[in-house]
């Protein structure tokens, strides 16, 4: 059950990671946004000669009255001495992506895999991402790495 529960998590990831971003400016419908606009796409793996994590993810969205959801989790390719994610939500500025909330960290000891979801009050009319930093701890080797969800818009109402 373990194993389906996170094969579907891990498909339901990726699914996420294919969203594109797009700029995170009031939404001003009179004008259409030039490709200077809109901030880079971020497409990040861990280091694929790491020994112990080996996968993780992160997501963002809309739960309605302006709140928002973020989730992340980690997943190692054995039982380590720890392993852990925590969460950033990011709003686009219009020429970058500025930090608005972080996540206590979730760390397990002795386990394989982790998961935390937060909710988060949100301004209306910008774009959101949620930042994941994962890493895992066995021994002495100590691995980490970054992700980034695709963007979504909290609209006005």
């Amino acid at each position: 059950m373990k194993k389906v529960f996170l094969s579907f998590l891990s498909f339901a990831m990726l699914l996420l990671f294919s969203v594109q971003f797009v700029s995170a400016q009031p939404i001003d419908d009179t004008q259409a946004q030039s490709d200077d606009e809109l901030p880079p796409t971020i497409y990040s793996l861990f280091d694929p000669s790491y020994k112990y994590l080996n996968n993780g993810g992160t997501s963002v969205s809309n739960i309605g009255n302006s709140k928002i959801s973020i989730s992340g989790y980690s997943t190692a390719k054995q039982r380590v001495d720890a392993i852990g994610v925590q969460l950033t939500l990011q709003r686009w500025t219009g020429s970058n992506w500025v930090d608005i909330y972080r996540s206590p960290k979730a760390e397990l000891a002795t386990s394989s895999n982790t998961y935390t979801e937060h909710e988060v009050t949100v301004a209306p009319g910008y774009y959101y991402r949620s930042k994941s930093s994962h890493w895992t701890q066995h021994g002495t080797v100590k691995e980490e790495g970054t992700l980034y969800s695709g963007s979504i818009l909290i609209p006005d109402r």
